[in-house]
Formats: C-alpha cells, structure tokens, sequence
C-alpha cells in the first residue's frame, strides 16, 4: 500500500511539472531594464557582446513554449507591452516603438517573431535600445502545426537615428 501511495505521488508530481512546463508566461512577463554595461565601441566586438549577454538566458528562455501560430497578434501584444513598461520607467518608449516596428518588418511576415525584452544601454554615449526576439520559420511545422519559438535574435538600434548599430542571432 505504501508503495503504490509513493508511485501515485511521483506521478502527480510528474504530471503537475509537464503542465507547469506547458504554461505560456503572460505578456507582462517581458523584461525591459538599463544595462549598466555599454555596446562595445568595436563593432566586431558587439555580435559577442548581444550573444554573451542574452543568449540562452533564463529572462529569455521561458517564452520558448509560445509558438508560431498567432504569432503576428502575440507580436502586437508582446510589444505594447514592452513600450508600456518602457514608458513607466521614464524611459524613451517612443523610440522603442519604432525599434519594434523595425524588428517587426525585418521578419518581412516570413519569420515569426515574438519579442521578449528591451534594454537601453549606450554606445559611444549615445542611448541604444537592445530588442531581443524568440523567433522561427512558421513553415517548419508539418501541415500547418505550430512550432516553438526557440531561437533568439538580438536587435540594436540608436535611439534617436533609428539605426541598427548591431545584430546577432542564432541559426
């Protein structure tokens, strides 16, 4: 009796731990935050600099379960919520959005991007904003089926001309 109370209670366990790994985290859990560390001046040196910083970090990671349907109405919706955030910490959300917007027309409706975080740093003493997206081809699912975002891809922008100063992004 004992041992089949044991087996029971592994099972719940495992159960519980499956859909707990199955849960979306919700819109709000997007991160946006300054970075005390600068965009490396070298331009060589900042695809290292976006990779070592962000890639297979937790803040990003746990957006690996959403996927590549719907990914055009989460992309709004993962956005707002970014600019929103941006904007409660006084930071430049209006160049956030037009960031996004860049990122967004870079997927060129092809790649399903689903953007997760937004960091202001600087380079050279001037504000960056650093976007960072879970992405994937939507055609990777077999008949239509949705497939998991994970890959990451690392955008940064200046705020104030707009332009991409780096990039980085895994295959």
């Amino acid at each position: 009796m004992k041992a089949k109370f044991i087996i029971f209670l592994a099972m719940a366990c495992v159960s519980s731990l499956v859909y707990a790994a199955a849960e979306k985290p919700a819109p709000d859990a997007v991160v946006v935050k300054v970075l005390d560390t600068p965009l490396p001046h070298e331009e060589d040196k900042r695809e290292n600099f976006l990779w070592d910083t962000f890639a297979n970090k937790p803040e990003e990671r746990k957006f690996d379960s959403y996927g590549t349907d719907k990914w055009k109405d989460n992309f709004a919706v993962f956005a707002k919520t970014l600019v929103q955030k941006a904007e409660d910490q006084k930071l430049d959300s209006a160049s956030l959005r037009k960031a996004l917007d860049l990122v967004l027309k870079d997927s060129k409706g092809k790649i399903a991007y689903l953007p997760v975080g937004a960091y202001q740093t600087t380079l050279d003493g001037r504000l960056i904003w650093i976007v960072t997206v879970k992405w994937e081809y939507p055609t990777m699912g077999s008949s239509g089926e949705s497939v998991g975002l994970g890959h990451i891809r690392m955008f940064a922008f200046d705020q104030k001309k707009l332009k991409r100063v780096a990039f980085c992004t895994c295959m």
